[in-house]
């Protein structure tokens, strides 16, 4: 009799037991010190879980098993899979005809959407699907998922589903609405029935794996928040999810505060009071250093701080829990808690959090008996910096202007060590308070080196550049510069400041010209040479002697992926300085087949207007000098007056209203012809 073919190795059987829990992974049993007592852990969790305080389920749960809704057969995973190429590739006449496609599809998916948004590979297509659904397809979608909410909140791959069905559920939330639309229940009842659901386990899914993601969409979608900020993205999304590239034209809507229903504000505070009502101040402040309980920490404690005061609701329990006594004394618990947690990689995002969105009173209090006679320290230290960082963005000007005292004398340090960022920020928020920034400038004389010539290389970390490129030839300078990020970032923070922007300046001056078009070619070193030919803290004196430089490398940079935008920021920079404009533009003019043969070349020769200079070029001159409004795509293929028929038009003007449009002659049109 024949064996069956098995594939030998560990590989070969972590590959099946994953195969095993793909649609759904297995209900695992984890005894306690106690025998006769187990729990359900579902998905990958494992020793380390820490949660609010509550088991999954409640008493009348524990013997209940996970419902399995099947797998989908070939024929259906291969249906989903030709539906995401036709989406993918755009296959459709027009509008219309793919939200009939659309439509079909949900019709297909009626009574398995569980089932598909179980699937590995068919929740990733249905995500797409329901991005493009309308406001009926999403009711009905919603409904449908409402079934078991639980079980797809902590699925692998149910929780994106649900995920992006919030997320877009979310923009048809009508705060005028009724209990019902059109006979169907509202949006607003649908988000109110998921938070009833998911209100029971909520201790437990929001340090859940999957479903804490999900959990974290739902409160900020109640809580009439910005979905798509900053923020937002930093305290709800996952690092590692994917990004679909398709159809993210509605996001941007999305990034201003929404109006939701008061109701909304209700369920969004019950969720919270019953995550954290039954817990301590230990067991709240011991989430703040799990990878998974430090994210709820700082969303519910955004959410909670960016409500308004005045509102009779607002009694900060996360914040008065994690934090009972707010006067930060010294040798006070919170005080304690406060500065163990700015040197941990977990707990630092937090007190980010804390230092960004703490009352006024609140955060002076910390800062002064917690911070400000150690800033210097926290500069220093790997995770505390970006702590200094999130308080240089908040402090005023005597405090920051002390803190620029501190620092002094860490910053060679700092910049040996290549801590950039924070004297990049410094910098910024000393520009913005109107602080004096000499003594910085001394430092950075005093490591970059007084000559100008070396300083940038010292910036971007390219001793020694001029050298290899002399000797490296053609062949050396078609390879891009290992620039270093954070060194261009603080170049192009002092460009943007009046007290520093001559450091920079002068070391690009002394550049020769091949160092410059070898940086004018770089992705990151580029970005300085834009911000120097287009900031206001650039002189005339300035642009005049950089600009020419680059007369001899326009066409070469014309061409480049990131030299085009240095071409395209000579525009800007040769206003005032007419002869150079015209320069440029005879040198891109004397090479307009290498720049349409190229697709930078097509948008630097757009930008330019080189279409308008070589057919119009009186217009072109009135543009280039400022006398005219850019021409738009629309009026741009208009015919243009005549100077004969402007000059007819001003004397129409000036003639009495009573002897207008009288002809004389053969052209005399009788009142009753």
């Amino acid at each position: 009799m024949p064996k069956e073919l098995r594939k030998r190795g560990r590989r070969a059987e972590k590959q099946s037991k994953e195969a095993d829990g793909r649609d759904g992974p297995p209900t695992k049993k984890r005894r306690t010190e106690e025998p006769q007592q187990s729990f359900a852990v579902n998905g990958d969790a494992g020793d380390d879980l820490i949660t609010f305080g509550q088991d999954y389920g409640n008493e009348d749960q524990d013997d209940q098993q996970i419902t399995f809704y099947g797998l989908l057969t070939e024929e259906e995973q291969e249906y989903y899979a030709n539906v995401n190429n036709k989406i993918s590739v755009n296959d459709f006449e027009n509008e219309e005809d793919r939200a009939i496609f659309i439509e079909a599809v949900h019709q297909e998916s009626n009574g398995k959407e569980i089932k598909v948004a179980s699937s590995q590979s068919s929740s990733r297509y249905l995500e797409t699907i329901i991005r493009l659904s309308t406001a009926k397809q999403l009711r009905s979608l919603f409904l449908a998922f409402l079934q078991d909410l639980n079980y797809l909140v902590q699925h692998r791959f149910g929780s994106h589903c649900c995920e992006t069905l919030f997320l877009e559920s979310a923009k048809h939330v009508d705060i005028k609405s009724k209990s019902t639309e059109d006979g169907n229940t509202s949006f607003e009842n649908l988000f109110l029935e998921a938070a009833t659901k998911l209100q029971a386990n909520i201790g437990f899914l929001l340090t859940e794996r999957f479903a804490s993601h999900t959990i974290r969409v739902l409160l900020l979608v109640l809580s009439g928040q910005p979905l798509q900020d900053a923020a937002a993205k930093e305290t709800v999304g996952s690092r590692k999810k994917e990004k679909p590239g398709l159809l993210h034209h509605a996001e941007a809507d999305s990034t201003e505060v929404r109006k939701v229903p008061h109701s909304f504000k209700r369920a969004r505070r019950d969720l919270v009071v019953a995550a954290v009502s039954g817990l301590d101040t230990n067991y709240l402040r011991a989430l703040a250093t799990s990878p998974t309980g430090n994210p709820v920490l700082q969303l519910l404690l955004r959410l909670e701080l960016s409500e308004d005061a005045k509102d009779g609701q607002n009694d900060h329990i996360v914040l008065q829990k994690l934090i009972p006594d707010q006067n930060f004394e010294p040798e006070s618990d919170s005080s304690k808690f406060v500065s163990s947690l700015v040197y941990d990689s977990t707990g630092a995002y937090l007190i980010q959090t804390l230092v960004r969105n703490l009352p006024g009173k609140s955060f002076k209090k910390m800062y002064r008996n917690l911070f400000r006679d150690r800033i210097g320290k926290l500069a220093k230290n790997e995770m505390a910096s970006y702590v200094a960082i999130s308080i240089f963005e908040r402090v005023g000007k005597d405090d920051l202007a002390h803190a620029v005292e501190e620092l002094v004398q860490e910053l060679p340090g700092l910049l040996e060590r290549n801590r950039l960022a924070v004297v990049r920020t410094l910098v910024e928020r000393s520009a913005v308070r109107e602080v004096d920034l000499l003594p910085i400038r001394e430092v950075l004389a005093q490591t970059y080196g007084s000559d100008p010539k070396v300083r940038l290389q010292k910036m971007l970390k390219l001793e020694g550049l001029e050298s290899s490129v002399s000797e490296g030839g053609e062949e050396k300078g078609k390879e891009r510069l290992p620039v270093d990020l954070q060194g261009s970032l603080l170049a192009q923070s002092m460009l943007r400041t009046s007290q520093l922007c001559e450091f920079v300046q002068e070391t690009l001056l002394a550049q020769s010209d091949s160092i410059l078009f070898q940086l004018a070619k770089s992705p990151i070193a580029s970005r300085i040479i834009q911000v120097a030919l287009t900031s206001e803290r650039s002189s005339s004196k300035f642009l005049r002697q950089i600009v020419p430089v680059f007369n001899n490398m326009v066409l070469d940079l014309a061409t480049d992926v990131s030299g085009s935008h240095v071409v395209d920021a000579l525009w800007n920079a040769t206003n005032g300085s007419h002869f150079m404009k015209e320069r440029i533009a005879k040198a891109l003019q004397s090479s307009e087949t290498k720049l349409r043969d190229s697709m930078y070349g097509r948008t630097v020769w757009k930008n330019w207007h080189m279409d308008l200079y070589q057919r119009k070029h009186r217009e072109w001159q009135a543009i280039a000098k400022g006398l005219d409004q850019e021409p738009t795509q629309e009026n741009d293929s208009r015919p243009r007056k005549s100077a004969i028929e402007l000059a007819r038009e001003r004397y129409m003007q000036k003639q009495p209203k009573n002897n207008q449009n009288k002809a004389t002659g053969a052209n005399t049109v009788k009142a009753n012809a």
